[in-house]
């Protein structure tokens, strides 16, 4: 499927509004030596599946956590790369598209797509992020790839296809989606077994995004290993079983955070005027100060008290961490 020489030449304003109608907020960079670009994006509504065929001359699609929160909407695209190539990322993933390959991508956590210089077109199947959660589980938030060469991908490319054929005809478009569905929920159980290459792509983009929720949500003393889980909607057994699998734990995520906090706290300016440096530890989420201070030492080989001192009046002695 070729990109459209037909497509109207918009400008970067009426396709980022576009965008932002069908998808979400996400922020349009278009391709280097002009404001206006080649693009249109239109929504296809089917019974309980809504698919957008997005053709566009951009350079690079952004969603950054300023977008986000400026967009309470949560989806789940999953992204059919159709014609033209693509690179998207979330996380620590990266995943190269050609035609025919699959990536899910979550509206709640930062992405990042860069297109080739001759147009891409895709379509996406929006879903919403709680309803498949609930449906299929959890393996796919935070997003996962589906290979376009293998078995099912062939097959979910042909039934996207037939619920895009399939306008005005409401029987058919009730079996095509739940032919949609069931090809899903098998993807995601073999996924979720760690039967399938992907998995490993799955498991690392559910640490980056917990390391990012972490790292907005650190300072929030009942921002806990099991708040975490909670919120990623996961098991913690699950969860913590990823890191390991990293050479990590969650546990020392979340501390590693709050004491990275106090540390840059510590050299800062308040080091000069006496902060209590036990209002920095409460600041930084902990509410246990032996435990902190236990946990800073053990990090940093020296206590708070110690280490803002040779901050402030540096010996010749150094502090190792």
């Amino acid at each position: 499927m070729p990109f459209h020489e037909t497509s109207s030449l918009v400008s970067l304003e009426a396709f980022q509004a576009g965008v932002r109608d069908v998808c979400g907020n996400f922020q349009v960079l278009p391709p280097r030596g002009g404001r206006d670009m080649r693009g249109i994006i239109t929504l296809n509504r089917r019974q309980a599946l809504s698919v957008a065929v997005v053709e566009n001359s951009a350079a690079e699609i952004d969603r950054d956590w300023r977008c986000i929160r400026q967009d309470s909407a949560e989806h789940l695209f999953l992204v059919l790369q159709k014609a033209g190539h693509s690179v998207m990322r979330q996380g620590d993933a990266e995943i190269r598209l050609a035609p025919g390959d699959f990536m899910m991508i979550d509206s709640a956590y930062p992405s990042h797509f860069v297109y080739g210089a001759s147009g891409s077109v895709q379509y996406s199947v929006h879903l919403n992020r709680a309803d498949f959660a609930h449906r299929f589980g959890t393996c796919a938030l935070g997003g996962c790839s589906i290979p376009g060469a293998s078995a099912i991908g062939l097959a979910m490319r042909a039934t996207i296809d037939r619920v895009l054929e399939a306008e005005g005809a409401v029987p058919q478009q009730h079996f095509v989606s739940e032919a949609f569905f069931n090809l899903m929920g098998a993807y995601l159980c073999s996924l979720e077994d760690g039967e399938l290459p992907s998995a490993a792509t799955s498991s690392d983009l559910l640490v980056a995004r917990t390391r990012a929720y972490i790292g907005q949500r650190f300072r929030d003393p009942d921002c806990t290993p099991a708040a975490v889980a909670e919120a990623m909607g996961v098991g913690l057994r699950a969860l913590q079983r990823r890191f390991q699998a990293e050479g990590s734990s969650l546990s020392e995520c979340l501390i590693g955070a709050r004491l990275d906090y106090v540390r840059q706290r510590l050299h800062g300016q308040e080091a000069t005027v006496g902060e209590r440096i036990s209002t920095i530890a409460f600041d930084a989420g902990f509410n246990d100060l032996s435990y902190f201070n236990r946990q800073f030492r053990a990090r940093f080989n020296a206590s708070p008290g110690e280490y803002r001192l040779h901050m402030v009046s540096p010996s010749p002695k150094s502090l190792t961490q």
